[in-house]
């Protein structure tokens, strides 16, 4: 009988102790997301920007979101010096790897793919051209925002015809936003208070929208794994401008990948063309998650610095 229940706990285990690197990153990604919100545990909010999908405006936030402070510097026409700094020097030292291990929302994400759905992927090539959207959304929210520093330029009354969006237009519908604060208010004081109430009546169209485009998110990163981080998520598309040639990165070594299987591109959440590299993947994409380390039986991949 002991023996039957030491074989039954380690067949039990086994799929646990197969995934240490994805046990190391969801605890450090916890970790990192109780650090965010660290005003709850009685630590100070700091003058800190970080490339990360977690909205300033949080209750407990103790940093700024990069791209929000990139887009209020924009909207009150003041260039965003420290903002830029802050993806170019993120970027090219550490890729994404900000993406992978402590963006909230990529936590968000990483929990929701547990959900017991078919999941699905899309061909390389797709994967590459949907990627191309975020550099458009990216691209709109900064031209609104320079749009709107223009016209805060002439006058700050005319400003206020933007409504919500007037200092941080993306934060209007962005579903991390959406998730961490508006949701958040709503259920604290929305539920408790009148008056909370009807200011969200004043903007129901609104709040209604960002309800539909959080829902419709989820469903899309419930089928295809980390799919807003890939294919919509501004702040992963500014980092990627410059992850493709950060000094932290993976490397592939082709003369160890004998046996020809694709079980690193297979594990990738991101759907990074692994195999095309012989050495550095100098992928937009890749968030350095080593989802793939894991997945390789022959160590041919590695993350290290690539000097």
């Amino acid at each position: 009988m002991a023996t039957l229940q030491k074989l039954n706990l380690s067949t039990f285990l086994r799929p646990v102790l197969n995934r240490k690197i994805r046990i190391i990153r969801t605890i450090a990604q916890l970790v990192i997301f109780g650090l965010l919100n660290g005003l709850m545990f009685g630590l100070p909010r700091l003058p800190i920007l970080l490339p990360i999908e977690y909205p300033t405006g949080a209750a407990f936030s103790t940093v700024w979101n990069a791209f929000e402070a990139l887009q209020y510097a924009l909207t009150f026409w003041v260039f965003p010096y420290l903002a830029i700094s802050i993806f170019v020097l993120f970027g090219a030292i550490f890729g994404k790897t900000t993406c992978g291990w402590a963006c909230p929302f990529g936590l968000v994400q990483d929990l929701v793919s547990y959900i017991p759905t078919k999941k699905k992927k899309v061909s390389k090539p797709t994967n590459a051209s949907l990627g191309k959207i975020a550099i458009v959304v990216a691209g709109f929210v900064i031209a609104m925002a320079v749009i709107i520093g223009i016209t805060y330029n002439r006058g700050e009354i005319y400003k206020l015809a933007f409504g919500a969006g007037k200092d941080m237009p993306f934060s209007t519908l962005d579903p991390s936003s959406t998730l961490f604060a508006s949701l958040y208010y709503y259920l604290k004081w929305g539920l408790a208070t009148d008056s909370f109430g009807a200011e969200i009546g004043q903007w129901k169209f609104m709040f209604i929208l960002r309800l539909i485009i959080f829902a419709i998110v989820l469903i899309l990163i419930a089928i295809y794994p980390r799919a807003y981080c890939r294919w919509i998520c501004p702040t992963g598309a500014v980092l990627g401008f410059f992850s493709k040639y950060s000094l932290l990165g993976m490397q592939r070594n082709p003369n160890r990948c004998i046996s020809g299987c694709n079980k690193c591109e297979q594990a990738c959440p991101m759907q990074v063309p692994i195999l095309s590299y012989d050495k550095n993947i100098k992928n937009k994409m890749c968030t350095n998650c080593l989802e793939c380390v894991e997945a390789c039986d022959e160590g041919a991949l590695k993350l290290t610095f690539r000097l």
